[in-house]
């Protein structure tokens, strides 16, 4: 069995991006699924997530599978043993799935739970798995954005780097393959409890992340991230504070044609 074998049969993780995005999700679903249900529930929600899945992209599947498993399972006993099993899948693609699963979960979760149990996902230690949490909930979250900050702002002092990367990932203003944040793209300073404790970050995954949300603020309110990024500097003027302000100014100081 090739490389590729093994991960659409869920045997092994992926490794790199162009790995998950080789994956054949469907084949992968069948294999996962068939030991749940009979085959005439998998060929229904197989047609479910064909039907829905007008875009091609793999967050659009996704989402379609995430709200499928919950929808379709929601009045099985089996549910819950469906997301456990997922959950603690080999395939970080699986384990993504459980993640789409939680926004969608009948009766909803609070902001707060959701919080709570996408924490793990938050700090998996597959790079993919990581991705696919804050992608998942990043909806939710702006659906109230003061309660969503409230709730962030314990994360950005975890111990855990990759926790506190997240609590700034999820709200980036123009956040990578999805939706942007209006709200935060014309008043950011609304998420500075989120940004503040991470000026002087000492892991680089982390002051990327804080870097790129400035990095996004910068191309709506460049005077803004230019006086914060100043202000951080005079307060805190270490090697760490410095690579986070030149990589959040790059946009601001990229050469202009014409001058």
């Amino acid at each position: 069995m090739n490389r590729i074998d093994m991960l659409n049969n869920g045997l092994e993780a992926t490794t790199h991006l162009n790995e998950c995005l080789q994956v054949d999700q469907e084949h992968l679903f069948k294999v996962i699924l068939t030991p749940f249900c009979n085959e005439q529930l998998l060929n229904k929600m197989l047609s479910v997530m064909n039907m829905n899945n007008t875009a091609s992209g793999i967050l659009s599947k996704m989402k379609i599978i995430g709200k499928v498993l919950a929808d379709t399972f929601v009045s099985y006993n089996i549910q819950d043993e469906i997301y456990r099993c997922l959950s603690q899948h080999i395939s970080d693609t699986a384990r993504g799935w459980a993640c789409f699963i939680l926004p969608e979960k009948k009766p909803p979760l609070s902001l707060q739970e959701l919080l709570i149990q996408i924490q793990p996902y938050a700090k998996d230690n597959h790079f993919g798995v990581r991705e696919w949490a804050w992608m998942a909930v990043r909806e939710k979250l702006c659906s109230d954005l003061t309660v969503s900050i409230e709730l962030l702002s314990s994360w950005v002092t975890n111990p855990n780097p990759y926790i506190r990367r997240f609590a700034v990932e999820c709200l980036r203003p123009r956040g990578v393959w999805c939706k942007h944040i209006t709200e935060l793209k014309t008043q950011p300073d609304i998420a500075l409890p989120l940004l503040e404790p991470l000026k002087n970050e000492s892991e680089k995954y982390v002051q990327d992340s804080v870097a790129n949300w400035l990095n996004d603020a910068s191309k709506t309110r460049p005077n803004w991230v230019s006086d914060l990024c100043e202000r951080w500097v005079f307060e805190s003027n270490t090697e760490f504070t410095k690579r986070i302000v030149k990589k959040a100014m790059r946009t601001i100081n990229m050469p202009h044609k014409g001058k």
